[in-house]
């Protein structure tokens, strides 16, 4: 009720997101699948969501996003990427999401010039032109929200606003996940290190998908990694060859916090988790 008074002093906005954009710099930040309340909540902190639309070919994604998305208060709208085949019969993919998006907000602004609002949660560049005449042409306010790390600064300049999309962590999920890497190392066999390719690969045996789905576990030891929750040592095996594990860093806070007190149940663990013996 407050947020919506709140927004209702601020007249109407219109948010446009370029979904794949979002999704995977989301999953390759945080190893999650995006919240789209987080997007609805940020932008009603500019006012009232006259028109809220999120753009991607939805046969790429799972059915789980759009109905996300309806639940939030955005409108699905699918165009089917375009498949081509060249003449050494490789196929080409092509957007048509992003024509789409951008002839959509020109139409939305002509259309609503009381509309003086337009949060694009996008971080691709290629947008930078339709940003410059929203804002020069038409005279409109233009707010980028994206994912830290994942936006074009030129994007931004064009703008003249950003207000990030900040995803908080999950202490429980990430505890979780802690204690799953702690047991898949503790299963390894004598002479073989964890790798971070081999993490990736196996982690979701000793995983709750509700924690973790396999898809996002590689995105995830990388967040890992760069927070130092995980962290890297060159070896060399008895053929003398150099190899990279990928290890719980045992003094960092987190790891302390979700180990102590917990011992790990014992789990088999087959033969095909063998990998990169150090001899």
């Amino acid at each position: 009720m407050g947020m919506q008074s709140n927004a209702a002093g601020r007249g109407e906005v219109a948010v446009f997101v370029d979904l794949e954009n979002i999704r995977y710099s989301t999953i390759n930040s945080f190893g999650r699948e995006p919240d789209p309340l987080i997007w609805r909540d940020k932008a009603m902190k500019y006012g009232l969501m006259a028109v809220a639309r999120a753009y991607a070919d939805f046969d790429q994604h799972p059915a789980a996003v759009r109905t996300k998305l309806e639940v939030a208060g955005f409108e699905a709208q699918h165009f089917p990427a375009k498949r081509t085949t060249d003449s050494q019969g490789r196929e080409r993919v092509v957007s048509r999401s992003d024509l789409n998006f951008a002839v959509d907000i020109i139409n939305t602004a002509l259309a609503r010039p009381d509309i003086e609002t337009f949060l694009l949660f996008t971080g691709d560049k290629d947008f930078i032109r339709l940003v410059t005449t929203l804002r020069n042409r038409l005279g409109r306010r233009v707010v980028i929200c994206g994912i830290p790390g994942s936006i074009s600064p030129d994007l931004v300049t064009s703008a003249g606003e950003e207000d990030h999309i900040v995803v908080e962590p999950c202490f429980d999920n990430d505890v979780a996940i802690i204690r799953a890497i702690y047991t898949y190392i503790g299963q390894l066999h004598p002479g073989f290190v964890p790798t971070q390719s081999h993490m990736s690969r196996t982690l979701w045996r000793f995983l709750d998908r509700n924690a973790l789905p396999s898809e996002h576990i590689e995105a995830k030891i990388m967040e890992f990694v760069r927070k130092g929750i995980l962290s890297k040592r060159q070896t060399v095996n008895g053929q003398n060859q150099e190899l990279v594990t990928t290890e719980l860093n045992l003094t960092n806070s987190m790891v302390e916090e979700a180990l102590r007190g917990w011992s790990p149940e014992p789990v088999f663990t087959p033969a095909d988790l063998e990998d990169d013996p150090i001899h």
